[in-house]
């Protein structure tokens, strides 16, 4: 990382040089501030510099590759759960999300999930059922992800009578890390925004974001060979 936060100065200062080649002497007369041999140098310079954060790109890429976890390959299912905590309106809400997923290309992973959200202090509280996808881009021991989901669910409010079935859609969108902590074993934490098409205005229009902990379980693939890492 050092190497390349200075590649990228050097590529940077060496373009402020060339614009200032051109700029005008006390005199008024146009005269040059690098001569051609200079250039020459700089042209070599900063050919180096490009060529260095080429190879620290592919050092990256490379390590990605070599480290990573077979968790994420087509075929695999993993089962999790997570806690969350958001608030909405000067209240706090706690909710406890379970999912199921597959993976059907590497990294990309599609299931089912169900949620229950909880206003603390308050007897609101509403279930949901949805599907959800995530995708993993960096797939090594800590693994960032984002994802998003569908979901169709019900609230129950002092003010809703037993007799109606609030019912409302809703939209996460999610992003978040994983770290590998045991064999099959993986430790999230996450930060997701829901949008819905209606609520009970006890708890406005929207319960905002929440934060969630949580772990998943890896099974390993579908009639296959199981997971070594």
């Amino acid at each position: 990382m050092k190497t390349l936060l200075t590649s990228i100065t050097l590529l940077m200062g060496f373009a402020l040089a060339g614009q200032a080649q051109n700029g005008a002497d006390s005199t008024d007369r146009s005269k040059p501030l690098i001569n051609e041999n200079t250039k020459q140098e700089i042209r070599q310079k900063a050919g180096q510099a490009s060529e260095k954060i080429e190879e620290e790109v592919d050092k990256s890429i490379s390590y990605q590759q070599a480290h990573q976890l077979n968790w994420f390959e087509p075929g695999n299912i993993f089962g999790g759960v997570s806690l969350g905590m958001g608030t909405t309106n000067g209240q706090v809400y706690l909710g406890t999300n379970l999912r199921a997923g597959y993976f059907f290309q590497p990294g990309f992973a599609a299931g089912l999930r169900y949620d229950v959200d909880r206003l603390i202090g308050n007897k609101y509280h509403s279930r949901q059922f949805g599907a959800f996808a995530r995708y993993y881009p960096f797939r090594t021991r800590i693994s960032s992800f984002i994802g998003a989901s569908l979901n169709s669910g019900r609230e129950f409010s002092n003010n809703i009578s037993a007799e109606t079935k609030a019912k409302y859609t809703s939209v996460g969108l999610e992003i978040g890390v994983m770290a590998w902590i045991l064999h099959r074993l993986g430790a999230e934490i996450s930060y997701e925004s829901s949008f819905y098409n209606k609520l009970d205005p006890t708890v406005s229009r929207g319960k905002g974001g929440r934060l969630k902990v949580g772990v998943n379980y890896y099974f390993g693939r579908v009639g296959g060979n199981r997971n070594r890492r």
